[in-house]
């Protein structure tokens, strides 16, 4: 398997179990990234503790072989995420964190065999922290980008957080707009159309078709893909 970076695709490094003092080291790291981005004038800042990777790895018991303190039951496979979190909260406040998780499949080989008592748990965890917001990733069967191994399971973990919620992945308009109805979720995430519509909320209210874009271009290291899309829709 290979991995897109700045030069290109490239293979992933053997993996290796942390030290206990290399943990503490990237939670550091986390809160000062975040003082960072403050510094520079964001409003906040999201925890990606999804897709496999690395906050994933430590949650799922398919990439979590740990004897200690993060590893074993759900409470120590979250040690990690929650470190992170609050350390990340102390510093710019909780209200200007969120975090994004994957519960309902295999992302980059990293998957749960039981998601759903380990993602209740979680959400219980980042509600107690007092987060701004909570992001869930979720392919559905039949997505385009992705596939999960269940439905979304937005639905059954709703009740465990308790601030607000936003859904992501594979949504078109009508099905956004059926989630928030039903309330699923507060708010929808769109990633992949905004690449092609940059005034996506202007085509949905106006019901203009969308313009597709151009899966060769995505992560280049140019304008192409990113910036050369029509801007203004007619």
């Amino acid at each position: 398997m290979s991995k897109v970076t700045h030069d290109g695709k490239k293979p992933y490094e053997q993996a290796r179990a942390l030290s206990i003092d290399e943990i503490a080291e990237l939670v550091q790291h986390f809160r000062q990234g975040a003082l960072n981005a403050i510094e520079a004038g964001f409003d906040g800042v999201q925890l990606h503790a999804s897709n496999g990777y690395l906050i994933d790895q430590f949650l799922r018991d398919s990439s979590t072989f740990r004897d200690d303190r993060y590893g074993g039951s759900i409470e120590n496979r979250a040690r990690f995420l929650r470190e992170a979190t609050e350390a990340v909260a102390d510093v710019i406040g909780a209200g200007r964190v969120g975090v994004r998780l994957s519960p309902n499949g295999e992302t980059q080989g990293v998957r749960d065999s039981n998601p759903l008592p380990l993602f209740t748990a979680v959400l219980e965890m980042l509600s107690e922290i007092g987060i701004a917001h909570l992001e869930l990733r979720e392919s559905p069967i039949d997505g385009t980008f992705g596939v999960g191994e269940m439905g979304p399971l937005a639905r059954q973990l709703r009740h465990a957080f308790k601030g607000p919620l936003i859904l992501n992945s594979d949504f078109k308009f009508v099905r956004a707009q059926a989630a928030l109805d039903e309330g699923v979720g507060d708010a929808v995430a769109f990633g992949r159309p905004f690449i092609a519509n940059p005034d996506l909320p202007k085509r949905f209210a106006e019901k203009i078709p969308l313009a597709a874009d151009d899966p060769t271009t995505w992560f280049s290291q140019g304008i192409q893909g990113y910036v050369d899309y029509p801007s203004d829709a007619q």
